[in-house]
């Protein structure tokens, strides 16, 4: 080989060895100047012509070819690099078998030398068939790019006339879709031509009188077409909003068509049974049988608005089909109906002068009277009484423990037969409007919820008030409710008692409408609407009442009539007249009722609460009496509590289980005080009687504990002993000491307090305990026998309360009473 040839078989081989200069790209100037032939032989440089016609280089394309032809340049590098190691190694081959170099061979000779060679020549005819194929291939591609681009505008012609056809399909399909879609949505909201002539005149299916009226009878057949009309465009309505297709213009318009169409529908049909409903009331007031005359009583009358009441709604109810469409179409137009009726019902049927006419008939006249006493003042008009039975509590007469039956000429029963005849008569007739509007109306649905319901209930009692609001008003004057401040036309006065037995009766009338078998519906809405009446006035009753109970309350507190010292104070003022008005209470509670009734007072739990507080009152008094400064500690205040406390009890005792089981409470807390005051004034008048006896024995007692009864002596000599007993308890001594405090006593305890004789009980008792005591004392610690004994005591007690009886007696029989008698009657 050449030495050129052996240069560049060094430079292939340092080249796959990478034994080549990193840092130098060109390893002399040989190699520089062969890169930039090649270089300059290559077609890489393009240009771009500017508007002008100039040419200018175009570097990103220059830059896109010199890469491409580099490349190229560099797989030609490979392939011959590739040649050359191939017959490097075939020469190397031949050199190992001991043959030395070969010459190469000439054009067109074969190399028959050796099987080396004709391997090496095989892989080289190899490779050129290789680069003969990539070079086909290569060209094969070019000529297929380039029919393709022909062809292209051919095939995106077809794919879009194909992606058309697949649209216009579809479209096609929607259309289908959509036409029977709107056939379906539009197909129920179109009416029969005879349902809609009946929609947009209702009124042409009525018939009517000569005279103009509707003909009830005869216009059944319409209202069952206005029924049918109504309902058919509900389901129309209906059928629009639910199966969708609302926001298609063809079906918005139908349903603001539709939507128009029911509002003037709605309109005409309210206008409609407005006018029935004036026609029937009026005919059925009107008539012969519903006139009230004069002669008519309460029993008549009730009667009478009772059937027309039951007429008016019977002729009604043909009706109902209409307002059961205005409740399916628009159900906000149902209040202003309501109110309609409410109205005609309070105008005609219940209206003020037939309740007047009720009231004014009743036996006992309560609201004639009552009327009359806001016109006239009775205490200006000789020989006329006053309607009213109430009366502070002062002016009740002072009850006395001896005479418990004696009843006040100015304890007047009230006219409850009133009250019992307004209620049994008349509450019939509120529960069948409440009945008749729940079921009118559709409110008393048994499917709706909690909220509904109330909210349903709050719509049918704001009907019926208005219906019934003139019984209400005669309702409430008969039951002793004062009118309002702001009340227009006659003021009524408030009567307390009248009030109090009203709120009874109202308590044992509402048993009577208590849904006991849950039935539900309209009837358990109208029972819920009487109670709801009943517990309405209960709570302006009982309210007229509470307020006359905190009067009397403050009355109370400024303690009437007791002396500031306390001394002789007897029997309060306020807890002398209490049992009188609960007598009162007893006796306006039974009239006009069996003689065994008894009312249980204790059950009802405003009536129960405010006359335990009227008691507990009197008792808080009685404790700020005792306690004040003035009073005098020593035995006055003892002796208020007890004479007051004993007097309570023993008055309620008095009067029955009925006040016993109602002041229960009271009547535990005063036995308790006056035992504990009876016990301490009883402690003090022995101890001030008998001082030097208590004292002598206190201290006898008192060292008996430290040292025994053997040295009791010792400390208190006998003759000390002998001496005292005889000087403070002879027998004429005791007598004359049981005397002064029976009198003291006597003196102490006021007559109409009745305690005298069960003080003096359990002074005596007391007595013979404390002697009987002294008595074991005497004989343990001094062998000293005491003279009067215990027994002997007892009876000089018995025998001074016995002659002071007798001369109390001859003195009542004279009629002389001492000063003392005459402050305590005061």
């Amino acid at each position: 080989k050449g030495k050129g040839d052996d240069a560049m078989d060094g430079m292939a081989y340092d080249m796959m060895m990478g034994n080549y200069n990193r840092v130098a790209l060109f390893a002399n100037d040989e190699e520089k100047s062969d890169a930039a032939d090649v270089l300059n032989a290559a077609r890489w440089r393009q240009e771009e012509h500017t508007a002008d016609g100039l040419a200018v280089a175009d570097a990103s394309a220059t830059a896109d070819s010199l890469v491409r032809a580099l490349q190229q340049r560099m797989k030609d590098l490979e392939k011959e690099t590739c040649r050359r190691l191939i017959s490097w190694e075939d020469e190397k081959h031949h050199s190992a078998l001991g043959g030395g170099l070969r010459p190469p061979a000439g054009p067109g000779e074969k190399d028959g030398g050796g099987t080396g060679r004709v391997d090496a020549m095989s892989l080289n005819d190899l490779f050129r068939t290789l680069e003969g194929l990539d070079a086909e291939l290569e060209s094969m591609e070019s000529w297929i790019d380039d029919r393709a681009a022909q062809v292209r505008p051919v095939t995106d012609e077809c794919r879009g006339i194909e992606e058309e056809n697949r649209m216009l399909e579809q479209q096609w399909v929607s259309f289908e879709n959509l036409g029977n879609e709107m056939r379906r949505l539009l197909g129920g909201l179109v009416l029969p031509t005879s349902l809609m002539r009946v929609l947009h005149d209702p009124g042409s299916v009525i018939r009517y009188d000569r005279f103009g009226y509707v003909d009830v009878d005869g216009s059944e057949g319409g209202v069952e077409l206005i029924h049918q009309a109504g309902r058919a465009l509900k389901a129309a309505i209906d059928a629009a909003e639910g199966q969708g297709g609302i926001h298609l213009r063809a079906v918005s318009d139908t349903v603001r068509t539709l939507s128009a169409t029911s509002n003037n529908f709605c309109g005409s049909l309210a206008r409609l049974v407005v006018t029935v409903m004036e026609q029937l009331a009026k005919g059925v007031c009107s008539g012969p049988d519903a006139a009230i005359g004069k002669g008519d009583t309460h029993t008549s009358i009730a009667k009478k608005i009772r059937e027309s009441q039951r007429h008016f709604q019977a002729s009604l109810l043909a009706y109902i089909k209409i307002i059961e469409v205005l409740a399916l179409l628009q159900p906000g137009i149902l209040p202003a109906v309501r109110d309609a009726y409410s109205e005609l019902v309070a105008e005609e049927i219940m209206s003020k002068r037939r309740m007047k006419s009720y009231f004014a008939s009743l036996p006992g006249r309560t609201s004639v009277k009552i009327a009359d006493d806001n016109r006239h003042n009775v205490m200006d008009i000789p020989g006329r009484t006053s309607a009213s039975a109430t009366h502070d509590l002062g002016d009740y007469t002072p009850v006395s423990l001896r005479h418990p039956n004696a009843v006040d000429a100015m304890m007047k029963p009230v006219k409850v037969e009133d009250i019992e005849a307004a209620l049994s008569e008349m509450l019939p007739l509120i529960a069948r409007e409440a009945y008749f509007t729940a079921a009118l109306f559709g409110l008393s649905s048994r499917h709706a919820d909690g909220r509904q319901k109330k909210r349903n209930f709050e719509a049918a009692k704001r009907s019926v008030d208005n219906s019934s609001q003139y019984f209400r008003y005669y309702i409430s004057r008969i039951c002793g409710i004062a009118s309002e401040v702001d009340a227009e036309g006659k003021k009524v006065k408030g009567d307390a008692m009248l009030s109090l037995v009203a709120s009874i009766h109202l308590n044992e009338a509402m048993d009577g409408y208590i849904d006991r078998n849950k039935r539900g519906g309209d009837h358990s809405l109208s029972l819920a609407y009487v109670r709801a009446t009943i517990l309405d006035l209960r709570k302006k009753v009982d309210k007229q009442w509470v307020i006359w109970v905190e009067e009397q309350i403050k009355w109370i507190r400024t303690n009437p009539g007791v002396p500031t010292n306390g001394k002789r104070a007897g029997v309060f003022s306020s807890i002398s007249r209490l049992p009188s008005y609960l007598d009162h209470v007893l006796l306006c509670c039974r009239a006009g009722r069996p003689k065994d009734y008894s009312p249980n007072l204790a059950k009802i739990k405003v009536v129960s609460y405010y006359l335990q507080k009227m008691a507990s009152a009197l008792f808080a008094s009685l404790n700020e009496c005792a306690e004040r400064e003035t009073t005098d500690q020593q035995y006055a205040a003892n002796v208020m509590r007890m004479e007051n406390s004993y007097f309570f009890t023993q008055s309620m005792k008095q009067r029955g289980v009925e006040m016993t089981a109602l002041f229960q409470k009271q009547i535990t807390g005063a036995s308790v005080i006056c035992k504990q005051s009876t016990d301490a004034y009883l402690g003090w008048m022995i101890k001030r009687e008998f001082k030097a006896m208590h004292s002598l024995f206190s201290n006898i007692s008192r060292i008996r504990k430290e040292v025994g009864d053997a040295d009791v002596p010792i400390h208190v000599p006998r003759a000390q002993f002998v001496r005292t007993l005889q000087k403070e308890s002879s027998r004429e001594i005791m007598r004359e000491k049981i005397g002064v405090v029976y009198a003291r006593m006597e003196k102490h305890l006021s007559e109409s307090g009745g305690l005298l004789p069960v003080a003096w009980k359990a002074l005596v008792k007391v007595l013979y305990e404390w002697f009987g005591r002294w008595e074991k004392l005497s004989t343990s610690c001094y062998k000293f026998i005491l003279e009067p004994s215990a027994i002997d005591v007892v009876r000089i007690a018995k025998s001074a309360s016995g002659s002071s009886s007798t001369k109390k007696t001859s003195a009542r029989t004279s009629d002389m009473k001492s000063e003392r008698h005459n402050f305590v009657s005061i």
